[in-house]
């Protein structure tokens, strides 16, 4: 049998379960009834499994399911309530990440941790810097092996490059390189190719599996089930904190029946078919201009359509969607809404325009992290709710919680601060932003980056609403299967020009690919 029932005994014989180890194999990693507790919830409860050494270990589950803070417990981020980690059977207490290093454990988490104003090669080797023998720092060993790992993973790495003006890709890469850098024997990945090309991913897991045949222990955090199936060999699932099941080889299961066991039910057709009807142009953006990032963008979104933008890491796609969102500052360009030419020159603009966008950078862009779930889903679409002058404080509540149960969002409270919720039930906070603005031409920048596989198929359903309901839909995403499975046309970028658009019809992987890399 390809996976354990939490009904087997764990591996001090105890309920609580776990897979059970060969006579003589001592894990790597093991956790005993570890259990952890945050204000109204309770994140983890009583979870024991083990990982084997020189495996990729797949821990799986929907967001807020408790992995994240699982890792965290185990690099000293956060401390449980009670329960034992052991590394290669000997009992270990982590105090804090420095520690972690010591022990030798690299992670890099899904959120950035980078410090924006200071360069690559300073964060890269921060705490940990190069010296000479006079006791300087050596900054060109530092420069030189920073562009030796980004070498490494296919990208060419600036070392001098500040991290603030590198995209959110560029920064997950530089994440990816510092973690490396540390010589780790047992390496965290959480959700690590959520802003990645497909070339930079395959560059990721050659490194893995490179690495993997050195006796590095993995373990991989995804919501991608066709990433698990490539790069894992075990594997985990969580449910609300819960341990439900090991699974011994990932790659022999059936993707349904991990489903089941991550969601706890049949999950329906992942892409939803829908019937709308594609109507006349509702957004109409021709000869878009960003000085030095794009030029002479041109393209139209219909009534009902899902139009995708396709392309490479940093081809120009979030460049024009925040040029027409009035984020960015254009050089040239018209644009046209329902056919009368706007003039934007701010996202306030924008949103009297009735667009949105939902962006990829959900910390930074999206969300005011200190404020609460309710706060930062109406705050966009405040005067929905004017009542002379004041706010009509019953229907802002009736309707955050009216998108807190479709988008299916865990938290205790909707006065719960955003920054406590785990970064896939924040973009359902983004999403549900935008939907509650009630816009007629929405931007989703990687909408379903670090979402479950439920949850995705609820955003997908969601976003067949708003097309059955006349709006139009652009969807930006680096994932092939998801604008394949869910767009009308796809537009694709390279280098910051439109070098194709194609109908559903038409678009395969080998054609955007052809487009993504320059074609014509």
């Amino acid at each position: 049998m390809p996976w354990e029932m939490r009904t087997e005994p764990s591996i001090c014989g105890e309920k609580g379960g776990g897979k059970m180890e060969g006579a003589g194999t001592v894990p790597i990693i093991r956790f005993e009834h570890v259990t952890k507790v945050f204000p109204g919830i309770k994140a983890l409860d009583d979870v024991s499994f083990s990982i084997r050494e020189g495996e990729v270990h797949c821990l799986l589950g929907e967001n807020g399911a408790g992995k994240s803070t699982l890792m965290k417990i185990l690099t000293g981020v956060y401390h449980a309530e009670s329960g034992e980690i052991y590394l290669r059977g000997e009992k270990i207490n982590v105090g804090d990440i420095h520690q972690a290093q010591k022990l030798r454990i690299g992670t890099v988490f899904q959120e950035n941790s980078l410090i924006p104003h200071m360069t690559v090669a300073e964060n890269v080797f921060l705490t940990r810097e190069i010296k000479n023998k006079a006791g300087f720092i050596d900054w060109n060993k530092m420069y030189s092996e920073c562009v030796r790992w980004g070498s490494e993973l296919g990208v060419a790495l600036d070392p001098h490059m500040q991290v603030k003006k590198l995209s959110v890709a560029q920064q997950q890469i530089v994440e990816i390189v510092k973690m490396f850098s540390q010589d780790p024997q047992i390496v965290i990945l959480d959700e690590p190719t959520s802003s990645l090309s497909d070339n930079e991913i395959d560059n990721l897991f050659n490194i893995i599996l490179r690495m993997q045949k050195k006796g590095i222990t993995f373990i991989y955090i995804s919501h991608r089930m066709e990433e698990i199936k490539r790069i894992g060999n075990s594997g985990t699932v969580l449910r609300d904190g819960k341990y439900i099941a090991t699974i011994e080889d990932v790659k022999q299961m059936d993707m349904d029946q991990i489903i089941k066991l991550i969601v706890g039910r049949d999950l329906e057709e992942q892409y939803p078919a829908r019937q709308s009807e594609i109507g006349d142009v509702l957004l109409d953006v021709q000869g878009l201009t960003v000085k030095g990032l794009i030029e002479d963008v041109s393209f139209q979104v219909r009534r009902g359509e899902v139009l995708g933008f396709s392309g490479l890491v940093g081809a120009g796609r979030t460049t024009t969607a925040k040029a027409v969102f009035g984020a960015l500052k254009k050089a040239a360009g018209k644009i046209t809404v329902d056919g009368k030419e706007v003039h934007i020159r701010n996202p306030q603009d924008a949103i009297r325009c009735g667009i949105s966008l939902l962006p990829e950078n959900r910390k930074e862009e999206g969300l005011i992290l200190t404020k609460s779930i309710a706060w930062n889903m109406v705050f966009a679409s405040l005067h929905k709710y004017k009542c002379g002058p004041f706010l009509d404080e019953k229907k802002q509540y009736a309707d955050v919680a009216a998108y807190r149960d479709m988008l299916s969002i865990k938290a205790p409270s909707l006065d719960r601060q955003i920054k406590y919720l785990s970064g896939g039930n924040q973009q359902k906070v983004v999403f549900a932003k935008w939907l509650c603005a009630e816009s007629k031409i929405y931007f989703f920048d990687e909408p379903t980056r670090g979402i479950d596989v439920g949850a995705k198929s609820e955003m997908y359903k969601i976003i067949n609403m708003l097309v059955g309901q006349g709006h139009a839909v652009v969807v930006i995403s680096s994932e092939l299967p998801e604008i394949l499975g869910i767009c009308d046309r796809v537009a694709v970028f390279h280098e910051g020009r439109l070098t194709g658009t194609l109908d559903r019809k038409d678009a395969t992987q080998e054609a955007i690919m052809h487009y993504a890399l320059g074609g014509q």
